[in-house]
């Protein structure tokens, strides 16, 4: 999840993943990630429910990857590794990009065949290391400068968007 997000001072918040209604979220503007909380940890129902609405910073959520055991509170995330623990803060931010609406907005878009479309191969690769479950997936092409959709074929909720390439 954490390599979808943006790494840029400008836009702080997307640095973030957000967690809502028992998905994870991750963008840069580019690209956007989508996984199942429960599809893609071990975390209990009432953990997931702890995390809805909160924002994690993208370096404290890949930090936390390297742990055994975490617990879920209102400010952050305690993780522990034998005698190793850490506490990793919730972001303060308030207001996340509409990521639901950009998705679905994305999803209604009708298919068209499409004869030829750029993009950038770095934002694919990064994508399919963002989404859980995601080694192989169906493209629906929306548009010359609309939205690729990306389908897991697994039986996963991992979904993505991809914008594409401007040149």
């Amino acid at each position: 999840m954490h390599l979808a997000c943006a790494k840029d001072d400008l836009r702080p918040i997307m640095a973030c993943i957000y967690f809502k209604n028992g998905f994870a979220y991750a963008t840069d503007g580019y690209i956007l990630a989508r996984n199942r909380i429960d599809e893609c940890s071990t975390l209990q129902e009432c953990d997931i429910q702890a995390l809805d609405g909160k924002l994690l910073h993208a370096n404290f959520f890949k930090d936390m990857l390297k742990y055994d055991d975490i617990l879920i509170s209102d400010e952050g995330i305690e993780c522990h590794k034998g005698d190793e623990k850490a506490f990793f803060y919730f972001s303060q931010f308030t207001k996340f990009p509409d990521v639901d609406k950009v998705l679905q907005e994305a999803l209604n878009l009708p298919a068209v065949p499409m004869p030829q479309i750029s993009f950038d191969t770095r934002l694919l690769l990064k994508l399919s290391k963002a989404l859980y479950g995601f080694d192989k997936c169906t493209a629906t092409f929306k548009g010359t400068n609309n939205p690729i959709v990306f389908d897991s074929i697994e039986d996963c909720g991992s979904i993505g968007i991809m914008i594409p390439y401007k040149s």
